[in-house]
């Protein structure tokens, strides 16, 4: 703080966890932004939250506004003198409204045209006297997830403000919000510190509020979290359940972080631990402990805003008992009856409208399934397990589980139908087909796993735009972007040969519409592909010239991007590309004239050196072209063209390809065709850049 002489401190009730983050965020950008369009120099802002105070904070803050010469432009030249030579109205506005003479103009000529032009020197204010409004307008402006009237106030924030600090070097700053006047004044922790507490200076901020048991640099609260969570997870010799998102949002709960160490019954752990888990993390917001081999423990650690203590201690006990007595009962009654038989109660449960129950989601799934099984050419005994898992996927939607813990939906499943005894592949799939859930995300790993997931997204995209829930900007309620991606990533993570084309033929009879929207959604999929293949190094033209093909094996696309990318690093590449797109732009320009026009070679009527040879070496070459197409080798398809090079450059400089004779102009032409036409069928040369 030694270097902080602007401190503003909205004191409030508490402000949920989940807000504060974005909050910080906002406040930071804004306040930087505000004081930088001010030309008020500084030299950082740095914000700080507990939940019941946002902290602004200024180093180095100018006392005035930075002196600065403005250049104004006025208007055009031939609009700014009236025929005698007088001034314009558009000029003599532009005089009065900057407070200009005649003589501080001047005429400039721009790629527009003459324009009047002036220099002003801009006006300097003190710092205090600007700062009041930034303040205001950037506090009363987050935007919180939702606000909230208070008392008979007009202004609306996340919880009551109850006071403002704020001082500017050293220096109370009047500021009023709707009868909230600021002054030097804080409020230490709001149980063991009592009172207001004076802001003497603004170097002595941090360790007053220390003092008075309040940290409040969420990153220190973190650090100490953290620390002190390994050590009382050492003391009963056991592992933390490691959950960052879980650090995060306890780091906003308190001012004075503790840990303490609780316990509940160990009878509790007959209940699967995943739910133990999610109960005391989205309920109670406690870390959970494994022992040594990885099993739960019964110990479980919370974090107070209060030293430890027994009343604290068994207070938490008591609520994670009836917590998990709840979740006993769940348990329970779930496991009445097997997976297989809520499957049929899923008829009673409405998915969309116009797309019927989720029963009827699982009967699309099913078939689409079958569809990529056979695309993929899986065995037997994998086409029962998908069927089996694309049964099973979406019953546990119907336990109490999931109704409590709707986070679970998948886990529940992949439980129970372990505990039915189900095929383990088909366990995993339950759980599975839903990934990756999330940027960064695992990916499935069996055939059965992977065919669920790639189906049930299939499914959602088909279902949601022949409802016409498209995405449009930036909205995706559905998260149709994120699954389509996880189509593409698996495809290609997993080298799986699936022409999306062919299987949407297959599937889109199964929707309102389906066929209309086919193009829409497979353009939809390439976007995301275009994505992927930019992140994973290719150039731009290098993306397009793959995408450009009509294809939509992705995997296959990746491959030769893969090896066009690796390829382009020859040297010879180049100077192959320009004989390439030189037999390319030529029939191209032909047959824009002469479309539908028929060429047929006839090597009889090759009658120079220079064509024979040309004919020869892609004659000699025709099986291996083959072969690699086959085998997808398509850097050995480069190396033919590299290789062919001064047999092209030698047919182009001796022979005149449009010859006057028709037949010798197609038969010419007919021999440009049959060599590039295996390599366009693989690529769009002519979006390659030179």
């Amino acid at each position: 703080m030694e270097r902080t002489n602007f401190l503003c401190e909205i004191g409030t009730e508490e402000i949920p966890a989940g807000y504060i983050p974005d909050a910080i965020d906002y406040l930071k950008k804004t306040f930087t932004e505000k004081l930088t369009a001010e030309r008020i120099d500084f030299s950082g802002i740095t914000v700080y939250a507990t939940p019941r105070r946002l902290i602004i904070c200024g180093e180095n803050v100018a006392k005035s506004q930075r002196a600065e010469m403005l250049e104004l432009k006025g208007p055009a030249a031939d609009r700014a003198y009236d025929a005698d030579g007088k001034p314009s109205k558009a000029l003599q506005g532009f005089l009065s409204g900057n407070a200009l003479t005649e003589k501080d103009l001047e005429k400039r000529d721009t790629p527009k045209g003459a324009y009047i032009f002036a220099k002003k020197q801009a006006t300097t204010r003190p710092t205090e006297d600007i700062l009041p409004d930034i303040i205001s307008g950037t506090v009363l402006s987050i935007p919180f997830p939702k606000t909230m009237h208070w008392s008979n106030k007009t202004i609306v924030f996340a919880r009551p403000i109850r006071y403002l600090c704020i001082l500017f070097n050293d220096k109370i700053l009047p500021v009023e919000m709707d009868g909230i006047v600021s002054s030097n004044k804080t409020r230490g922790h709001y149980i063991r510190s009592t009172g207001m507490l004076e802001v003497k200076s603004i170097a002595g901020y941090a360790d007053l509020l220390r003092l008075n048991h309040v940290v409040f640099d969420q990153n220190e609260r973190k650090d100490m979290i953290r620390k002190e969570l390994s050590k009382a997870v050492a003391s009963v010799n056991g592992v933390l359940v490691e959950d960052e998102d879980l650090l995060d949002l306890v780091t906003f709960i308190v001012e004075s972080p503790h840990v303490v160490n609780c316990t509940f019954k160990e009878s509790f752990l007959e209940i699967p631990d995943i739910v133990l888990i999610t109960e005391m993390k989205e309920h109670q917001k406690y870390f959970a402990v494994r022992s040594k081999d990885g099993k739960l423990s019964n110990n479980f650690l919370v974090i107070s805003n209060n030293p430890p203590s027994d009343y604290i201690r068994k207070g938490n006990e008591r609520v994670i008992t009836a917590r998990f007595n709840d979740a006993g009962f769940f348990f329970r009654e779930d496991r009445k009856s097997k997976l297989i038989d809520k499957v049929d109660s899923l008829k009673n449960v409405l998915f969309h409208k116009e797309l019927g129950s989720i029963y009827d989601k699982v009967e699309r799934v099913r078939s689409i399934s079958v569809v990529l099984a056979k695309a993929l050419n899986v065995s037997a005994d994998d086409a029962k397990r998908i069927d089996r898992a694309a049964l099973l996927c979406k019953a546990d939607l119907n336990t109490a589980m999931v109704f409590e813990f709707t986070s679970l939906q998948g886990q529940i499943g992949r439980i129970y139908a372990r505990i039915d005894g189900e095929d383990e592949a088909v366990c995993d799939a339950i759980d599975n087909h839903y990934k990756p859930r999330f940027n960064g995300d695992s990916l499935p790993d069996s055939n059965v796993s992977i065919v669920l997931s790639i189906a049930e997204k299939l499914d959602n995209l088909y279902g949601s735009f022949s409802v016409g829930n498209i995405p449009k900007g930036s909205a995706d309620p559905y998260a149709l972007r994120r699954q389509s991606a996880a189509i593409v990533d698996l495809l290609i993570s997993k080298k799986l040969h699936i022409a999306l084309d062919v299987i949407a033929l297959q599937i889109e009879g199964k929707y309102k519409d389906g066929a209309k929207h086919t193009p829409a959604i497979l353009d939809f999929i390439q976007v995301r592909a275009k994505t992927f293949f930019s992140d994973s190094g290719f150039k731009y033209d290098e993306v397009d010239a793959v995408l450009s093909t009509g294809m939509y094996d992705f995997y296959e696309l990746f491959a030769r991007a893969s090896s066009l990318h690796e390829f382009r690093a020859d040297e010879k590449f180049g100077s192959m590309l320009l004989s390439f797109k030189r037999m390319n732009n030529i029939l191209s320009a032909f047959f824009q004239k002469n479309k539908g026009y028929a060429l047929k070679f006839d090597a009889a009527l090759l009658s120079q050196d220079e064509e024979k040879k040309l004919a020869a070496f892609f004659d000699g070459k025709r099986s291996a072209i083959a072969d690699h197409l086959k085998a997808n080798r398509y850097k050995e398809l480069f190396a033919i063209l590299i290789e062919a090079k001064p047999s092209i450059d030698l047919f182009f400089d001796k022979i005149m390809v449009m010859a006057d004779d028709t037949k010798v102009r197609d038969n010419r032409l007919a021999l440009l065709d049959s060599i590039i036409s295996p390599f366009t069928a693989i690529l769009d040369f002519s979006k390659i850049a030179d």
